[in-house]
This record gives C-alpha cells, structure tokens and sequence, in this order.
C-alpha cells in the first residue's frame, strides 16, 4: 500500500523470476469493457488536484464476485470455452488423489493400482485441465493477471476478462502452463493476489499442452461421473474446434466424449422469409444443415475399466450464417461495453431432433441403469415443457429456449455468463436481433420438416403406401415437430421465448401452415379438432385428435393472424355439400345440429337439410325431399316394414334413433297412423298391388287393423277422428260374413240370444282370441257397432209389439255406455212416450217426445206441468239409471226460466205462489244465468201497496218495508227471505227518484217531515254528493205554525239548540227535529249555528233591517266590529259582495240647522262613498263633504280592506312659489331639533315602514326658510280646493328632504310633525303626529321623564349641529369665529326655556280639543 491508501502495483525480484501483484482496470470493473491502469505518478497528480481514487479489495472481489457462479460446473465450462477459443481439438480433466500427486511424473506414468477406486467416496486434492490448442501468445499471459481484460477476438466468445478467475471458486493458488511459459498465483499476506510467472522446465519431450492446475482448498470426491459426462456432452456439442474431451481418475481413463461432424448441406432460404432483422442489423445469409455424431464411453463408479458402456447419439444442427451490419451509434456503443469491435459475420445454430431419433434416443435412454444414465439426456429434444433446452454461447447457459432444442450463437451474456443481457439497452438490441435469427432459422426448419411430411402425406393419399397406416404415421411426424417447436415460457427471462415466438410468426409473410385431416393447409383453412364433426365431416381441413389433444395450450396461444378456428356453420355446410353420407354418418350430423341447436350455433334446419344427402341400397336420398317421419314410440314398433311407404318419409333406420322433439325440430311432421291410412286408401297405392290393398286383401286388413288397435292408447282425439274419417265406408273390416264396413259390423258380445236371429257380421280377432279392451274401444271408435241401432230396435218392436216403451227403456238402461249419439238422436224425436194425464182412457193417450215431458213428481203437478208415465213400481228417483238415461235422451228436469217467470205472473193464485217458491228455491241451482232485465216488463213480484196485495215488475217494488211510509210498494213480508236482491228486487228506490219524490210531493206538516228524514237518514248511503247539494236548495223543511205554513231549503235552517241570541233569532230560522232527522238535515246542509258568514249576508242582504233590528247605530257598531275581528272567518266572494254593496256605515259632519255646532249624519254606502281619514288636516278642511269610516283601528283596517280609500289618496296640494329667505338661527336650531329627535322616533314607532330614507345628517335635511307658504288643497272625489296659511311644509328634493319655514306664521312643531310623517310614511295620523310632535316640542327632561331614552340620542348629531350652526352664522355675518364664543344671559336662557313650555302645552291643549271634539260622535275605542 502506498501512502495515499491504494494497492501498490510496484514490482519486486526473486532469486529466478519475476513476481508480480496481479492488477485490474478500475474502469473496466465499472462498465465491463475499457480499462487502464493508474500508475502511483497518476495518483500522486490526483491526490495534487484534490482528487482520490476509488480503491478496490481484491479478495474480497473474487470471493463475492468472480469465483461465485449459480451454475454447475462453471470452472469446467470457463475452461473448455478457453480451449475452443484456442482451437484446440482435444482436452484432458483429471482428478487426482494425494496418493497419486506424490509420484513423480515417471513413476506416475508407470505405477498405479489397476483397481479403481470407487469415484463417489475417494477424495481428490486437485484438478488438472490441459488442451492441446494454441499456446498462449505473450498478450494472452499480458491479459491473465489482469482482471476485467477480455479477449479482444471478434470471433471468439470471451469478452469480460473474469473467467479465469472462477478457478478461485475451488483453489486458492491456481497454476497455468504453455509453451513453455507458466504463471502461479498466491495470496500475500495483505490478502493481495500475488502472480509469479517464468520459463517452465525443460522436459523430453517438450509439453505442447496447455496445463491448468488447480489444487483443491478442500479434498472432496470428483463430480459424479454421469451428471459430469452429460454436461461434457452437451458442452462440447457446440464447440466449433473441440471434438474430444477425455476424463481420467488418477492414471485411469473413466470418462470420455467424441463429436464428429458430417457432410453440410446448404439448405435454400423460402422467398417468403424476412431475413432481415427488425432494425436491419442483422441478415441470414444462408442456412446449412449438418448431422452430428457424438460419441460418449464412460465407467460405472465401482467397476473395472473394462465394463465402460459406450453410447452414440446422432443430432441435426442447423445453422444460420448471418452477416452483420450495424450503425455507428449501436457499433461504438457495443464497442463501449465489451471493449472489442462486434464481429462483422457469425453463426446461429440450432439442434433439431427429428421424430425418428427423437424415439430411438429415448428407447436407448431405457437401456441404461439409474446409476449411470445416458450422457446424452441433456441433448434430446424436449417436448413436455423445453426446462432443459439451453442458449449456448459456446457452452451451455442458465437460459432455456421455451422450444424443443438448444440454440447458440454470438450473444452477450451478463457478466457471469449465465444468461443473456435484454436489460442494457445497446446490448439488448444486439441480443434481440440474435433472437430474430433465431426465431426464423425455426421457422425455417419447420417449414422445412413439415414439407417432408406433406410429401409423405401425398405418396399415402395417391396410393403409393398404405394410405391409412401412413397418415397416421405422418399424424404423430407433425405432432412431433408442433411440440418441437411450442413456445413455452422460458427461465430466467421469459423475454425469449416471447422474442422468439414472436419472430417465428412474424418472419414470413405466409401464414403458418399446419398438417390436417386433408393435408398441409394454410393456418386460415384448418379448423380445430372436434370429436362430434369428425365422424361425419370428410374434406373439411381439421387437426388431428392427437395434436389437439396434447397440444391444446400451444393451440390457443397461436398469435392472431394464426389463430385456429373453431368449425363454424357455414364449414359445415360446406363439407357437406360435396359428399353423401351413410346412415351412421348421418345419425351423427343430426346429433350435432339437434344438440347445437339450443346455443344458436347450429345453421337453420332448411340449411342443412338442402345440403345433406343419405347414400342408401336403393339409391342417394336428399334430405330436402323428406318431409314426414315416424316416431319409434308409436308408429314405429307396430308399422308393418314390408308395406308400401311414402317416399317423402326418413328411413325408419334412422328415426329410431331420436325422439319426437327432436325429429320436429328439423321441420318435418310426424308420419302419424291416419297419414299412413290416408296412404295406403290411396287409389295409387291400392291399385299397385292387390297384396296391399285392404279392401280386397283380408290378410292385409287384419294387419293394418291390428296395427291401428295396437297403437292407439297412444293416439290423440284428432288423429282417433282422423283414423275414423279413413274407414268410414270401407269395406276394410275382416268379419264371419267377409269385409264389411265398420257400420255395417259387430262386435262378438252382440251375438246372444236376444238378437241371434238377425245373422249379424261379427268381426272375427286377428289372433283368433278374445278381443282386449283397447281393441274393443278402437273397433267402437271408428263405427263397429256392438249393439243393433236403436231405430232398427224400434222398428222390430213396432213390427212385432213384444215390447212395450217400458221394456226398452229397461233394455237400454242396461246398455246405455254402447248407445250412440245416433240413437240419442233417435229416441229424442220418437214420439213414444206417455204423460200421466192420459192414463185413465187408452185410446185417448197421447204420445209426446221425451223433451215435452217432465219428471214425474208433485212439484210439477202442481205446476199443471205434462209429467212422463212410468211402471209406478217405484218412487222416481234422480240418481236412478233410468232416471238419468231418460234424463239423456231428453226429458225435462225442470220448467225452463221463461216459463216458470210467466207461472209466477198466473192469475191462478195456487201456480203462482208455487211458481214464485219455486224460482226462488231453485235461483242458484237451476236458473243460476237469470238476468233481471230479461223480465224487467213482468209483473210477477208480489207487492203490498197502500194495504193491498198486488203483483209489480221489478223496480216498481222495494225489499225494504221502510219506505211503505214514503207510498212506496214493498215485497210482501212472508217472502222477505227469499233471495229478492238476486230476483232484482232493489231494497231501496233510486236517488232520483226520491228527490223527485221531495221535490213534487215534500212533507206538509212536521211530524211526517220527520218519519220521511228518519227513514232518509237510514238510507243516507244512496246519495251522492251532487244529490245532497240538490237536496240543500229543496224547500223541504216546513216551518212556522200549521196556519202559516212555509217551506225552506235546509240551508237557510238552523238547528235550535235552545239559547241564541235576541238579533239572530230575529235574523235567521231555527227548526228542531229528532236526532236521526237532525243528522239528515244537517247532512243536506241544515246549519249548527250562525256562523260569521251568516251574519255577513245578512247584513248585505238587507243592511236597514239588520241596523234596526241590531238597536241602532251603537249595536250596528258592535256586529260591525265583530264582522272585523273574524273577517278571516268571511269567503271572499261575500267581502266582494259587501264592498260593492251599500253595507258600509259612513260618517259625515255637518252643522245643525240653526245652529253653530256641528252634527254627524251616517249613511250606508258602497267602499267607493266611504274614505278612511289618515291626515287630520286634510279632514278639517273637507270634513263636511267626506263620508269616513267610523275612526276605530281595526274598523279602519276592515274597510280599507273592503277597498275604501285613505284621504291622503284623494287630496291634492300644492304650493305658492317658495323664495328663501335669510333665516340661519331658526333654520339651524329646528333642523338640529329634527335630527336629534328624529332617530329616538323611529325607535318607539313600528307602525309604518318609511317610504324615504330616514335623513342622518345635515346633507339629507334641509331647513329653509321664506316669507309665507301657502297650500292649496284639492279634494280629487268632489273637486273641491281649499287653501290654508301654513308654518312648514316638507317636500323631497332627490335624496334630500327640504324643511320650509314660514316667516309670517306661528311657530307650530305639530306642523312640522304633520309634514315630516305625511312625507316619510305617506300618511299623517293622530297618533303618529302627536308621537313626533311631542318629541319636537319636549325638552330631554319631559321625554325622559316619560320613559324615553333620551340618552341614546346621538351626540355626533348635536356637535355637527352647532358646528354646521356656527359655519352658517358666519357665513352669513361675514364674521370669522373667536376662541370663546358668546354666552347668553342667564335671565334670556330661563325666558325663552319658559317660551318653549308654553308653546309645547299649547299645542298639547289645542290636540286634546280637537281630538274630544272629534270623539264626541266617534264610537268609543276598543
């Protein structure tokens, strides 16, 4: 170490060499590639310029940086990468024990045990690797000392100068040897690593290897020797100079590998390929293919030398000669990093392991023993994942392909050489555009394999092999190489396989192509296996099952523009447009379009049928020209197959195989019994062959009616008719007399003794048995008959009068389920029947159809109703056979609704009563469709009717006996319980009529009044709002005495409650009834009591009457103010009508005759003769032309809101021309008065809002003053003007108010409160001037003493007050202001504080006058 702190790189002698400290280049550990080195010269120059070097410990860099690997065998892979750069062609390993490394070269030469020892467990203290390459050059010894300083060869792999030194990973003093150099490296005592290097001694013969030595930092046993043999294997494999490397255990030879190449042949480059990289660095020049013979012997661990197995594997590389051109940035930057220029051609191999080796490899690999495996394992394609295929850049990196075989070529790799740099950016695209390469060279090869199985495809396909045996094979070919070349992910970086994949789809501009079920196609016509369309598609491109089944990742990984389609509808299609197919083939094309229906993927079924076409014995079906099918459940087990069959129907070899639903599906209707009946009773088909005509062949009517009655439990109604239709009238039934129809046929049980002597055609069983019950309801069905026809039993009973109509009634009831609708129809219209009333004489009995007669029973006799005659042996029962086969053929069970309706309206009484018992009995049962409107013109209701029994028509008669006391008609009582509502009896008449009843005919005296609203009030529910409103204006309600009788609409009623007031019970009416009366009344608007509103209308409708009879003026006042305080209480319409009737009270003065006083007169008058009096100045001068409103608050409100007008509305005034006048002292003092007092107004007056901003300041209130101001005063209503002398007035100059003071008049502060609210708030009353006149005039005592806050008036007001005073006074005085202002005599101050208070209790004295004047004919105030 020098004195600034770094290594000293000095050297030192010895005795016979030179040692030396081994160096590195500080920059070159930085970036990878450029170095040099600091001598202590530099570094003294550095530490002048205040700079320091960084320094580096080179121990502890080895240790845990240079002699660190993840990988296997690193010391070795260094090594022999070293001997291929060196062109060596042969290299030596050697493990030797501490036994053997004691002996001398000679002696170890001629001595050793021939005993090997057992490699697992024997420890060796050293290594030895020699090869028999170049010698090192004296710039190789140059560069080896010095870490970091690579080979600079383009051509060779070597770039980052740190190989060697993995050899410290198991040695600490390494040795190296050649021609006849050597240099050993130690450790000092500093822990820097020390070299010496010299002249080796001289030998005999002289050493032409280069020897590395390594001994051991710990003995340990060697590798294991088949783990070491196939890293030799797959090492050495793409080794362009290196073909054997030899493995000794002390002298014994235990392990070693030859490669040898064969002839190369130059493989042509497809025209469709891009050679040429991505960024045009790179350009493949040519592709070569050359086989490779490695050959590999080694020895078990525990045996002799002479059981050493040997092994062989043949492999096919392919490689890319590729010429380099890159640009001058990527070139300097390359150039930066690996400090050597990139080489301007290198190579790209790839080992392709075809199927046929692939096989044969694996079936060699089972030979060996788990102990000793094959050497060549690493080297054998990898289909199940590509974890063990390998990038190689001269040897075998960490990094895996992701496809079946181990690449190489000139990447650069990261610094430990374990996998390749894709993160530096210029490396990166380097190593990228190596990956392009890589991924054309496989897509060459693949190209390139798959060629030679479509040739083999073809040769099997045009004859020339076992077509079948061959496909198959060149099936499993394709596989092989589809696996060969998937992109799996690759470790560490899984960047390359991407890359390469990428590169693979991407280099031609033909889609992939693949091997299909038609051969090699373009990616864009192979579609993706299927199992359900293989067994019926044939020229359809499809991947076979075996590629789809283990290749079904890869499959859907293929990039976009080579993505496999599924089998679409339209390839369906197609395919089966071009060939027909067989019944199996199919079954399974109508399997797939029936299950594929239900996700919509299947084509239409018109679609498919067009295409398909059936190859069959008798010739090709098109399945277009099928339109019918039978179903196998029905049809289908019975049809007999050798009969003649439409040619539109689907072989039923094919029909058996699916369900009714399915078949449907596909368009095609059911080939049913009655379309084969229909086919057969074609005269086509009858005529073609007598064999098959039913109607002439017995043989083939029995099968054909067996057939039917097989099938037909399972037969619908329709197709039951259908089947009938076909042999109704066809002699097609096999019967004792030959074929019959099946009319004119029966059935066996009809041969018994009763009709034996007709000789009637039995139909005879097909099986010769009994027939079975279905068979029976067939044969009945279509028109075998079992019995003889009723008619033909009723003409052999006229004609032989044996029987009676008893006697066939009995007969029929025991064979009534054989009997036809026909002879229903019969018996129905035969006049055959008896009525009781005819019993007594014979020969005058009548006969009657059965649908004229009724049951016998007394019901109906007492009805006069025909009843049937019977034996009489028995009471007649409902539910008795006969009773309900008569009640079949057509008899009566009960009067029809007509009929009985018209029973009920008999003028027999004993019909009618039993008549109307009955339908009302029998409404639900038996005459449940009764309507009332049907019979709405009938008088059949019995009635009571002002005490006599009558019959009504419905709605001439109620069901409740209430209203008998309106002279309404009721239901008799004793049918009261009957179902009257269901009859259409209403319980109560319509509200109609009863306001027509109240309105023509209303109750005359109250005692009836009040049994009508009784009875009313308990129907309440039948009127509606509309009719109650109708019912208030009725004049229903009779009042007064008998003798002066009067009636009255509810409304204008009141209900007597006991007390009322005197005026209202002189004002309105009030009735009392009972309560249930009362509740009517009030409901139809009878009131309670006399509401506001009431009192309102009254005194609009008549307001003379009302002031009378309310005791005059004062009690008129009184209701008036009571109509004020509840004037809320009053609709809008009646305060309308009252404000433009003449209801309002108005007050006017006038003098009385004779005399100086003056009177008031009042008058009622409209809201437009009435003015509400808001200026007391205004009212004295017009008073005695204006009708106001009596003077009270509230009175004023109520009529201001009836519309009268305020007098301030209707005065006019004006002014005479004011001239100001010089008058500063009063002007400043009453304008100082206002704005003191003006703001502690506000603060006790809410009244009104101000209508102009309350003045502050002297800016906002002016005072002057002139000679005279005069006002004129004109009343708009009358036109009448008035003039008065006035103190002040106030008026409004922008947003200034002006004060004017009248010289001439009398100093009056009520005027100029009177002036300043009828300006400020629009109005000018009493109580609002007095308030602000009292203000003006009062001292701060008087107010103060009243309760005012006389001390919140604000100071500022006063000050700028006397301070605006005195500018004025000397402004107008022309005299400049003195330090101490004048003071007034004490005497002149008391006179004139004296003057004040009797100015103020003057005017105080002078408002009460006025005001007691005014009040004496004002009412008093509430």
């Amino acid at each position: 170490m020098n004195e600034l702190g770094v290594p000293s790189t000095t050297t030192f002698w010895d005795q016979s060499s030179l040692t030396c400290s081994v160096t590195f280049l500080d920059r070159q550990l930085n970036d990878g590639l450029e170095g040099f080195f600091q001598t202590p010269e530099v570094w003294l120059t550095m530490a002048q310029q205040g700079l320091a070097p960084v320094t580096i410990d080179t121990r502890a860099l080895i240790d845990k940086v240079l002699a660190r690997y993840s990988g296997e065998f690193t010391v070795f892979r260094e090594l022999l990468q070293n001997s291929d750069d060196a062109e060596c062609d042969a290299a030596e390993i050697r493990f030797e024990t501490a036994g053997f490394s004691d002996l001398d070269l000679q002696a170890a030469r001629n001595a050793g045990s021939p005993i090997l020892l057992d490699l697992e467990t024997t420890n060796v203290i050293g290594w030895i690797f020699k090869n028999h390459g170049k010698p090192f050059t004296s710039q190789d010894w140059n560069r080896l000392p010095k870490i970091a300083c690579g080979n600079p060869d383009p051509q060779k792999v070597g770039a980052f100068g740190v190989g060697f030194y993995s050899l410290f990973s198991v040695t600490e003093t390494p040795y190296v040897s050649s021609g006849g150099k050597e240099m050993e490296f130690s450790w000092n005592a500093e822990d820097q690593l020390c070299y010496k290097f010299g002249d080796c001694p001289v030998t005999t013969p002289r050493d032409l290897w280069t020897t590395f030595k390594m001994p051991l930092r710990e003995a340990a046993p060697m590798p294991p020797i088949s783990d070491f043999m196939q890293f030799l294997a797959s090492s050495i494999t793409f080794m362009v100079y290196l073909k054997k490397v030899t493995v000794f255990f002390d002298h014994h030879r235990v392990g070693q590998i030859n490669k040898s190449l064969g002839q190369s042949q130059v493989i042509p480059i497809p025209t469709e390929l891009k050679r040429q990289s991505p960024e045009e660095n790179m350009t493949v020049n040519s592709v070569r293919q050359y086989p490779i013979t490695i050959e590999a012997s080694g020895m078990l661990p525990q045996c002799d030398s002479v059981g050493m197995p040997e092994m062989k594997v043949d492999l096919v590389v392919f490689t890319a000669e590729v010429d380099v051109t890159v640009d001058e940035n990527l070139f300097k930057e390359l150039v930066r990093c690996m400090k050597k220029n990139p080489p301007s051609r290198l190579k790209y191999s790839l080992i392709y392991t075809g199927k046929d080796e692939y096989d044969q490899s694996r079936m060699k690999e089972q030979e060996h023993t788990p102990e000793f495996p094959s050497a060549f394992r690493g080297l054998r394609a990898d289909l199940d994942g590509a974890i063990h295929t390998r990038i190689f850049i001269g040897h075998a990196t960490a990094q895996t392909t992701g496809i079946g075989g181990h690449m190489a070529s000139h990447f650069i790799p990261t610094v430990e050489r374990e996998s390749i740099d894709l993160v530096n950016g210029n490396v990166s695209i380097w190593n990228k555009e190596l990956l392009y390469v890589g991924g054309f060279l496989c897509r060459m090869v693949y190209g390139l394999e798959l060629s030679k199985i479509q040739r083999s495809w073809e040769e099997a396909v045009a004859g020339e092999t076992d077509s079948l045996l061959s496909r198959a094979l060149q099936d499993q070919h394709f596989l092989h190489l589809f696996k060969f070349f998937t992109f799996h992910h690759s470790t560490p970086s899984s960047k390359v396989a991407d890359l390469l994949s990428k590169s693979f789809f991407e280099c031609s501009t033909l889609p992939l192509r693949l091997l299909s079920s038609a051969g090699v196609r373009e990616v864009s016509e192979v579609r993706k296996f299927d199992p359900v369309f293989a067994k019926f598609l044939k020229s359809l491109p499809m991947l076979s099952k075996d590629v789809t089944q283990d290749c079904g990742h890869a499959i859907e990984r293929l990039p976009g523009q080579h993505k496999i389609r599924a089998i679409s509808p339209s390839d369906v299609l197609e395919d089966l447009r071009r060939h027909a197919l067989d019944v199996d083939e199919l079954l399974a094309s109508l399997r797939w379009w029936i299950a594929s229906r239900r996700n919509d993927f299947a084509p239409s079924a018109a679609d498919l049928l067009d295409v398909v076409t059936l190859r069959s014995t008798g010739g090709s079906i098109p399945l277009s020209s099928i339109t019918y099918f039978i179903d196998s459940r029905v049809l289908g087990l019975h049809i007999p197959p050798d009969g003649p069959l439409p040619p539109s129907l689907i072989p039923l070899g094919v029909s058996m195989h699916f369900n009714y639903e399915e078949l449907a599906s596909l368009g095609w209707k059911e080939f049913t019994v009655a379309s084969w009946l229909q086919h057969l009773s074609h005269p086509d088909v009858m005529s073609a062959d007598k064999k098959y005509d039913f109607t002439r062949s017995v043989d083939w009517a029995s099968r054909v009616l067996s057939t039917v009655c097989c099938v037909w439990p399972k037969l619908s109604k329709d197709l039951r008719h259908e089947s009938r239709d076909v042999f109704r009238n066809m002699t097609c039934i096999p019967t004792t007399k030959g074929l019959y129809s099946p009319e004119d046929s029966y059935l066996p049980v009809a041969d018994n003794a009763v009709f034996r002597h007709l000789d009637l055609p039995i139909v005879i069983p097909s099986s010769g048995s009994a027939f079975d019950e279905d068979t029976k309801n067939c044969l009945l069905f279509i028109g075998v008959r079992m019995n003889p026809p009723v008619q033909f039993l009723l003409h052999q009973m006229s004609s032989t009068r044996n029987w009676t109509v008893l006697n066939l009634i009995d007969y029929l009831v025991q064979e009534e389920p054989s009997l036809t609708a026909e002879d229903f129809s019969t018996l129905k219209s035969s006049k055959i029947f008896m009525s009781e009333s005819s019993q007594g004489n014979e020969e005058e009995n009548t006969y009657y159809c059965i649908g004229g007669l009724y049951p016998p029973v007394d019901i109906f006799r007492r009805l006069r109703l025909p009843v049937i005659k019977r034996s009489g042996k028995s009471e007649w029962m409902d539910i008795s056979p006969e009773a309900q086969l008569l009640y079949r053929i057509g008899l009566n069970r009960f009067p029809p609704l007509p009929t009985i309706v018209e029973f009920c309206s008999s003028r027999d009484v004993g019909v009618q009563e039993t008549a109307f018992e009955y339908l009302c009995n029998k409404l639900h049962l038996q005459y449940s469709h009764y309507n009332p409107e049907d019979f709405c013109n009938v008088e059949f209701i019995p009635a009571e009717s002002k005490g006599q029994t009558c019959l009504k028509k419905l709605g001439e008669v109620y069901s409740c006996t209430q209203w008998k006391a309106l002279g309404f008609s009721v239901v008799q009582d004793r049918y009261l319980s009957m179902p009257l509502h269901q009859l259409g009896v209403a319980q109560h008449p319509a509200s109609s009529e009863l306001l027509d009843l109240l309105e023509k005919s209303p109750p005359l005296d109250k005692s009836i009044a009040s049994l009508w609203f009784e009875v009313l009030f308990d129907h309440m529910a039948i009127f509606s709002a509309v009719d109650f409103t109708k019912l208030s204006g009725l004049p229903i309600v009779p009042t007064g005495p008998p003798s002066a009788l009067k009636l009255l609409p509810p409304t204008q009623c009141y209900l007597d409650q006991g007390s009322k007031l005197v005026l209202h019970e002189e004002l309105f009416v009030f009735v009392k009834f009972g309560i249930k009366a009362t509740q009517f009344l009030s409901a139809c608007g009878l009131k309670n009591k006399v509401s506001t509103e009431d009192v309102a209308e009254a005194l609009i409708e008549n307001p003379g009457r009302f002031f009378d009879l309310a005791g005059g003026y004062e009690g008129y006042l009184v209701e008036l103010r009571k109509l004020a305080y509840q004037s809320q209480d009053i609709s809008n319409h009646t305060l309308h009508k009252m404000s433009r009737s003449p209801a309002l009270l108005g007050l006017r003065r006038k003098k009385t005759d004779g005399k100086s006083k003056w009177g008031y007169e009042h008058q009622f008058l409209t809201h437009q003769g009435v003015t509400i009096v808001d200026d007391m100045y205004d009212y004295q001068l017009f008073s005695d032309l204006l009708f106001i409103a009596p003077q009270e608050e509230t009175l004023e409100r109520f009529y201001a809101s009836l519309g009268c007008t305020y007098l301030s509305a209707v005065v006019k005034e004006r002014y005479n021309d004011l001239r100001e006048i010089p008058s500063a002292k009063t002007c400043v003092e009453v304008q100082s008065l206002i704005l003191e007092r003006l703001p502690l107004f506000m603060q006790n007056y809410s009244d009104t809002k101000p209508k102009v901003k309350i003045p502050s300041s002297p800016d906002h209130l002016k005072v002057k003053a002139c000679k005279r101001i005069l006002v004129s005063k004109t009343l708009a209503t009358v036109n009448v003007e008035r003039t008065k002398d006035v103190w002040t007035v106030a008026r409004r100059e922008g947003d200034c108010i002006e004060l004017w003071i009248s010289k001439t008049a009398k100093w009056d502060m009520y005027e100029v409160a009177a002036s300043l609210c009828r300006l400020l708030f629009g109005t000018n009353t009493r109580n609002t001037t007095l308030l602000l006149g009292t203000m003006l005039s009062a001292n701060s005592t008087f107010l103060e003493r009243r309760g005012y806050l006389v001390d919140q008036i604000p100071q500022r007001h006063s000050d700028k007050h006397k301070t605006g005073t005195k500018a004025r006074k000397e402004h107008l005085t022309g005299n400049v202001p003195t330090t101490n202002p004048p003071r007034l005599d004490r005497l002149l101050y008391m006179l004139l504080l004296g003057l004040i208070v009797l100015v103020i209790l003057s005017a105080y004295l002078t408002m009460r006058t006025l005001d007691a004047l005014i009040n004496t004919v004002a009412v008093p105030r509430l």
